[in-house]
């Protein structure tokens, strides 16, 4: 059983206070809205930085006996918040929280001989949630360099806005969708843009610089776009391709969705009134957003996603200590500082493993020739040919997606590469179903014939082999192996009628292991 010091435990408790919507998915974030600290029998005005200093102390420096705090649970759902009350006592080395509605239990939790004796009448939540999360906040360390969730904006208001966009816009857009016949998981897409759109809508208002007019760069289906216009928001939508929802818009989106493409040597705003540049998960264009915006003398929002220079190339680490996405962060944030950009960091809540935003609300100077300088230093490294000629060619997205998937490569050779694997899997080793291979391996297998029919196909082999997996199994690594089928626990529903033959029955030499009844192919 693990032994919790006290400093840990105060560790641990500091985080719970702060973080009750890690321990109830009905929550959304916690807003603390009074600190008092007890002294002398007396409760005295106390702040939120006090209590955590208080916290982190040793015992014998403290000076007061503990703090009561008051809180505001922000409900995810529900139309009210939430209130509560916390009780830190140094003395009784305890923490108890009381909440001002029959809808949550109260608990307290205490530190004894190095146990944490909790009470609460939900048995199951108090001892694999709220016993296992203090656990494990009592070992964690504090990361001073993490950027703190919705730090820029007031987060009562913003998920009170969210909440309200939700109930007035999800429905309808779903079916836009759904008309539309997106292959694109709506869900995530609605509310993460409505996430946007809120975030933006509370931060244009307490830094009160609503604009006059925005441009989503690279808008791809438009939906942010239609929400800010639909909530008032002039503001115009820029991508290369036009997508299926853009009709669907009414007019006063619809006519503001422009299929053009943002080319960074000649892009200028049909619009002078536009002053902010949007970049959602802009591709090519996210490096380029800061650029942008120092040039034609707007702020910006970026919300990065997949990682590419300045150059249109796929971006090149700098830092392999850090993630790769950090590092493509810390690198948009220099392009952002080069540019001459006071520029704000910010983590979104929103459905995405990428929320890390940046903002440049003003630029520090007015000179473009320092970013010009930057833009043509950073260029360079990609040039071929005299450099002399000043004229970079950036590699823009093509405007007609090309499907690289192998499934535009002709079924015949297909077949014939998915069988003569399979027999290559089964031949290295004595047991049928054991075979593992190496992509290496599978490729000097192969003759430089077979390779060329799917080298094009965005990743040949390994894409192959992933889209047969009902024949193939990833193993870790770089190795592939044999599928061997299973019958599911519970019985596949018959909602559709068998289609294809079974692989195994055909090319097996023990053939399927599953009865007909249980296997979802022909035999």
């Amino acid at each position: 059983m693990s032994v919790v010091e006290e400093p840990q435990f105060w560790l641990a408790i500091g985080i719970l206070i702060k973080n009750y919507h890690a321990l109830n998915k009905k929550i959304f974030e916690v807003v603390i809205t009074q600190v008092q600290k007890q002294e002398d029998g007396q409760l005295c005005d106390s702040t939120q930085e006090e209590l955590e200093r208080a916290l982190r102390e040793q015992p014998e420096r403290r000076t007061c006996k503990g703090f009561t705090i008051g809180f505001k649970l922000l409900s995810k759902k529900l139309k009210d918040n939430i209130l509560a009350t916390g009780f830190v006592d140094f003395q009784e080395r305890s923490y108890k929280c009381q909440f001002a509605t029959d809808l949550f239990e109260d608990f307290s939790v205490r530190l004894n001989g190095g146990q944490l004796e909790l009470d609460s009448q939900q048995t199951g939540w108090q001892e694999f949630v709220l016993k296992s999360k203090l656990l494990s906040w009592s070992q964690s360390k504090p990361d001073e360099t993490k950027v703190k969730s919705l730090g820029l904006v007031n987060v009562e208001k913003y998920n009170d806005l969210y909440k309200e966009l939700k109930q007035k816009h999800s429905q309808r857009l779903l079916q836009y969708w759904q008309t539309a016949e997106e292959s694109t998981d709506p869900l995530k897409f609605i509310y993460e843009d409505l996430a946007i759109a809120a975030y933006l809508m509370v931060l244009w208002g307490q830094t009160q610089t609503e604009p006059k007019a925005f441009a989503d760069l690279g808008c791809g289906n438009g939906l942010l776009v239609h929400i800010l216009n639909a909530e008032g928001y002039k503001g115009y939508g820029y991508d290369i391709r036009k997508r299926k929802l853009w009709s669907l818009y009414p007019e006063e989106t619809s006519k503001n969705l422009i299929e053009q493409a943002v080319d960074p040597n000649s892009f200028r705003l049909d619009f002078p009134e536009i002053d902010w540049l949007i970049g959602n998960h802009s591709d090519e264009l996210s490096p380029w957003l800061p650029v942008l915006a120092g040039r034609l003398s707007t702020n910006f929002f970026l919300l990065p996603c997949c990682p590419y220079e300045l150059s249109g190339a796929k971006f090149q680490r700098r830092n392999t200590s850090i993630s790769a996405y950090q590092d493509f962060f810390h690198y948009l944030l220099k392009v952002s500082e080069q540019c001459g950009f006071e520029t704000l960091q910010d983590r979104l809540k929103i459905p995405s493993t990428k929320r890390l935003a940046l903002l440049g609300l003003k630029r520090t100077t007015g000179d473009t020739q320092n970013l010009e300088y930057f833009v043509r230093e950073e260029l360079q490294k990609y040039k071929i040919g005299d450099p002399k000629n000043e004229i970079i060619t950036i590699k823009l997205r093509e405007k007609d997606e090309r499907v690289r998937n192998c499934t535009q490569v002709d079924r015949s050779i297909l077949d014939g590469l998915v069988l003569k694997i399979f027999r290559l899997l089964l031949a290295s080793h004595e047991d049928s179903w054991s075979g593992r291979l190496s992509m290496r391996d599978i490729a000097q297998s192969l003759s430089k014939e077979e390779l060329s029919g799917i080298k094009s196909e965005c990743g040949g082999i390994k894409t192959l082999l992933r889209n047969k997996h009902e024949v193939f199994q990833f193993c870790g690594g770089d190795l592939f192996g044999i599928r061997k089928p299973q019958a599911t626990a519970v019985p596949h529903p018959r909602l559709t009628t068998k289609k294809r033959d079974c692989f195994f029955k055909l090319h097996h030499p023990l053939g399927c292991p599953l009865d007909d009844a249980e296997c979802t192919f022909i035999h």
